[in-house]
């Protein structure tokens, strides 16, 4: 079992914030960027993320004789998760990575249904200019059709963008810190993220993040 993106790179941060502080080679600092959550009841198949049209987060890397090419393209890291219970007497959620063994595993009722996450992240040094005011757009890919969702928001430097179809906000803000532990240990309850607004059947709430900084070797 894999805990989700989420969590684990909050554990990375915090061991590599160990290591730089001991490190006295140059490094080189950007603005922390952002991080987009696509969150959904629906059989989605994948997501796609695209700032001013221009798609970020690829899903799969590409790689001949040792050298991934299409990393310089990606620009952003993907990580794709489900949530779901093991057992209909189980009211926690446990994360899993994304794929049929897992999904096939879990066991869906009305108020614990199959979550299917993508966790989006970038930062201007990934992108190679500046990511503030642009305009996300989303395309979701479901089992027989896909669509394009134009999200009314500018992209600010240093939020978690939390997006969740529309029709499955009411369960996801009912959830409490018993039924998804890890997902509330590092964000904290639902109401501290603020709702920016409903777009095209997808809902927004944005997280302000604890960095300020993220920081390179050069």
């Amino acid at each position: 079992m894999q805990k989700v993106s989420k969590i684990y790179l909050a554990l990375a941060t915090a061991i590599c914030g160990l290591f730089c502080g001991c490190y006295d080679g140059e490094t080189e600092c950007f603005p922390p960027g952002a991080r987009f959550y696509h969150n959904s009841t629906l059989d989605v198949d994948s997501v796609q993320f695209y700032l001013d049209d221009e798609r970020i987060c690829y899903e799969q890397l590409i790689v001949e004789d040792g050298i991934c090419t299409n990393c310089p393209k990606i620009k952003g890291n993907l990580f794709e998760n489900i949530m779901c219970q093991n057992s209909v007497d189980d009211e926690s959620y446990s994360f899993f990575s994304f794929g049929d063994e897992y999904i096939n595993n879990c066991v869906a009722t009305e108020d614990f249904p199959i979550w299917r996450a993508f966790d989006c992240s970038i930062n201007e040094k990934l992108y190679k200019k500046s990511i503030d005011s642009l305009k996300l757009t989303m395309h979701v890919f479901l089992k027989n059709e896909s669509k394009k969702i134009e999200l009314g928001i500018k992209i600010a430097d240093g939020n978690h963008y939390n997006i969740i179809a529309e029709q499955d906000t009411a369960l996801w803000y009912s959830y409490t810190s018993v039924t998804m532990r890890d997902y509330f240990d590092y964000y904290g309850p639902a109401s501290a993220w603020k709702r920016s607004g409903c777009y095209d059947g997808y809902c927004v709430a944005i997280l302000p993040m604890a960095e300020k900084d993220v920081c390179y070797d050069k």
